[in-house]
């Protein structure tokens, strides 16, 4: 038996593999490393092999270029046009509601659902080159992420031929990574990487042995929480900065300028989590040179400037206090398990100590965690997990000509669960025949803005925080697989009255996050849609 767990990341992408031969016997977790491809990083235990989430798109007849050797490309980038060919950061656009617009490159349309289709269909491919053939697929994403990011893994899935795929969040899975060896210990997990921030409070403990003496563990999610910040936005703010210590706006400078900028600020912020202080020196297309110098103190009031510890604090505050309401009081957590390369900021670790303490934080494992414990789930574990969006069905208000949301399920509830009240519907319009359910997850976004003046002093600084709805979404072979319907209607015969009870509506998650419908018309005592399964909740 093979298992391959995909830690899909905004900045680097990590694969490791587990081998269990027919006695069961589990080897240690490994991870693969590509020849030409993987890039290392040197930790606590030792090296790190990861691939950068790069694909640049030549001309040549390799049409793709990923990881190092598309990094080794983008270095000879000098022209808008080569620019273009660079794709990065496009895992964090998946995970957005808004995304970047596509691109034409030699005729061709790509967007980022198309590029990381390429960089991990690629990725399969040199697997299978290495005589490795999986039995079983595990692949990571953000707490905070969509279903209609987890819906396009299940269709890639489909479309590599894989039958055998399961999905766990970034940073229950990191917790495997690193606490599942010690049975019943509290940890919470702080996932800071290139695009998001995830947070998870999680006990492992063993609950029963099967009959071939294997111990079954369970791991218990009791709290989470996330961020849509991350590495590249720090990248960003550092690049500013430097442009207002060198007094030239961001105008003045042309994209393959800004690209090398952000270049140099990712290395600054990386020397900057074992020294005091980095200078270096800029060189741009012109041949102009300039001396760019920052601290860390100066890189910890970027942070503040810019609400990422605020951002980071509520994380905090928010985890801490869904585990007050289940009894798990902050003294009660062992271990703070840091991972993701922002992790290593020293600001980020000041916060995070004051918080717990020193003593309870760790860091050996910041870029293979999240990897090495999802191979966990192909072993014996069960995970006792909630949702982590509040989902909400959208109606039409014909009296006030505006949507209104009701909920159905909030965010932090466990399931199988059932909405213990009906949901009464009513028609929008006079004569309607038939009403759509508008269901759709809601999560909580916010978003730092920060002003400043012609001198480059910060002027103000804010956290503005929304609300986004996005309607659930299945793709075709993924609701034949689950049997599910595309779109949840019930249609009124006789037609529906504007201001006149028509439909009742009830709606349970089952144990594997079907989200299930029945409705009833209150008229003619109809049932017209009966235990029917409307989508996924990955």
């Amino acid at each position: 038996m093979t298992i391959i767990a995909i830690d899909f990341g905004t900045s680097n992408t990590a694969i490791a593999i587990l081998e269990m031969d027919s006695d069961r016997q589990i080897a240690m977790p490994q991870t693969i490393k590509f020849d030409h491809i993987s890039r290392s990083f040197e930790t606590s235990e030792g090296l790190s092999w990861l691939v950068p989430s790069l694909v640049y798109v030549t001309e040549g007849i390799d049409k793709f270029l990923l990881g190092e050797q598309a990094r080794s490309q983008s270095q000879f980038a000098g022209q808008p046009e080569t620019l273009a060919r660079l794709w990065q950061g496009f895992k964090r656009d998946m995970v957005a509601r808004y995304r970047s617009p596509a691109r034409e490159i030699d005729g061709e349309i790509y967007d980022a659902e198309a590029i990381a289709e390429i960089f991990l269909t690629e990725l399969w491919r040199r697997l299978l080159a290495q005589q490795i053939h999986p039995t079983q697929l595990i692949c990571t994403a953000p707490i905070g992420a969509f279903e209609a990011y987890l819906h396009w893994f299940q269709g890639l899935a489909q479309r590599l031929g894989i039958h055998n795929l399961q999905m766990i969040d970034e940073s229950t899975a990191a917790a495997l990574g690193y606490a599942i060896t010690r049975p019943n210990t509290l940890v919470l997990v702080v996932d800071f990487g290139g695009g998001t921030l995830d947070l998870s409070l999680v006990r492992t403990a063993p609950i029963a042995d099967d009959p071939d003496q294997r111990q079954i563990t369970k791991a218990e999610v009791i709290a989470k929480s996330d961020a849509y910040i991350g590495g590249i936005d720090i990248d960003r703010w550092i690049a500013e900065y430097f442009l207002r210590q060198i007094a030239i706006e961001r105008s003045q400078i042309s994209a393959a300028n800004w690209l090398s900028l952000l270049a140099l600020s990712e290395q600054v912020k990386i020397k900057l989590s074992l020294v005091q202080e980095v200078t270096e020196v800029w060189v741009d297309q012109q041949q102009d040179s300039y001396e760019l110098k920052i601290t860390q103190n100066e890189l910890s009031e970027i942070l503040e400037q810019n609400q990422m510890i605020a951002q980071l604090r509520e994380a905090i505050d928010e985890v801490l206090a869904m585990g007050l309401r289940r009894g798990i009081s902050k003294a009660a957590i062992e271990q703070i398990l840091l991972v993701g390369g922002s992790c290593q900021i020293i600001a980020i670790q000041q916060l995070i100590a004051a918080y717990f303490g020193k003593s309870k934080v760790k860091f050996e494992k910041p870029f293979e965690a999240v990897a090495h414990g999802a191979l966990v789930l192909g072993q014996a574990i069960a995970i006792s997990d909630h949702l982590r969006h509040s989902y909400a069905i959208r109606l039409w208000e014909p009296y006030l000509h505006q949507y209104s949301y009701y909920s159905l399920f909030e965010k932090g509830t466990k399931y199988p669960c059932q909405r213990t009240e009906p949901l009464i519907l009513q028609a929008a319009i006079a004569d309607q025949a038939e009403i759509y359910l508008d269901i759709g997850e809601v999560a909580d976004l916010a978003q730092a803005e920060v002003t400043y003046d012609r001198q480059g002093k910060m002027t103000s600084s804010q956290l503005l925080k929304r609300s986004d709805f996005q309607s659930l979404t299945v793709s075709n072979d993924f609701a034949q697989e689950l049997d599910l319907e595309k779109i949840c209607v019930a249609r009124l015969d006789p037609k529906g009255k504007v201001g006149v009870d028509r439909l009742s509506a009830t709606f349970e998650v089952t144990a594997r996050r079907v989200l299930i419908a029945t409705v009833r018309d209150l008229l003619t005592e109809q049932v017209l849609i009966n235990q029917q399964a409307i989508a996924k909740l990955e």
